[in-house]
């Protein structure tokens, strides 16, 4: 192919459809910590995002301006990208995003393979849940905590601040609510108590009156 590899997705737009497509969904990730779409747009869109993030870490007066030219809202979003989220990523080397292929959005059409995009260590951080409900499993079982979740709870709270604390709540809360979803099951399918023969005198009696 003449002109070398292709270094980035055209996702078939005009230049300045694209990138006014991944300005829109890098301010929608910072908006909501969490986004849907499909694969290609989320791995475009990360690109963005990360080289935002590095942006937001060095926090000069260059950078805020690079930052206010990308982002959609920047009265809305300049300070938080320069705050909360400098902050969170401070001491991270690099990988602030995750992007999780999921089944597709669009089933009944074209079938696109989609992705969630999201920022690591987050509140919505779909690992760090899925591995709290890891834990809650293995705990309950007579194997105990395989060596695998082990190596997944040290990546999940390695560099998020109070990262074992947070764990542990969100471990407690799983638990409380299996127990609570437990309690509801046997309760929906507790049977009669009633003794049986008494049971059916009672239904014979009431034939008899019919006849």
């Amino acid at each position: 192919m003449a002109g070398g590899a292709l270094k980035y997705r055209h996702l078939n737009r005009s230049s300045s459809h694209r990138q006014a497509l991944l300005r829109n969904l890098v301010t929608s990730l910072f908006t909501h910590e969490s986004i849907k779409t499909t694969w290609p747009k989320a791995k475009e869109a990360q690109r963005l995002a990360e080289k935002l993030i590095t942006l937001g870490k060095k926090n000069t007066s260059a950078t805020r301006r690079r930052a206010q030219q990308i982002l959609y809202y920047p009265l809305t979003h300049l300070n938080t990208l320069f705050t909360t989220i400098r902050t969170r990523y401070l001491h991270r080397p690099g990988g602030y995003t995750r992007v999780l292929r999921i089944e597709p959005l669009n089933k009944h059409h074209d079938q696109a393979p989609s992705a969630i995009l999201e920022l690591v260590d987050g509140p919505k951080d779909m690992r760090f849940h899925m591995t709290a409900k890891t834990l809650v499993r293995e705990r309950a079982s007579e194997e105990g905590v395989r060596e695998l979740t082990a190596k997944n709870v040290q990546k999940v709270t390695r560099y998020r601040e109070g990262g074992m604390e947070d764990l542990e709540k969100e471990v407690r809360r799983m638990e409380k609510v299996a127990g609570d979803e437990e309690v509801k099951e046997k309760a929906k399918w507790k049977v009669d108590e009633r003794p049986r023969e008494g049971w059916k005198m009672e239904r014979i009696g009431r034939l008899r009156q019919k006849t």
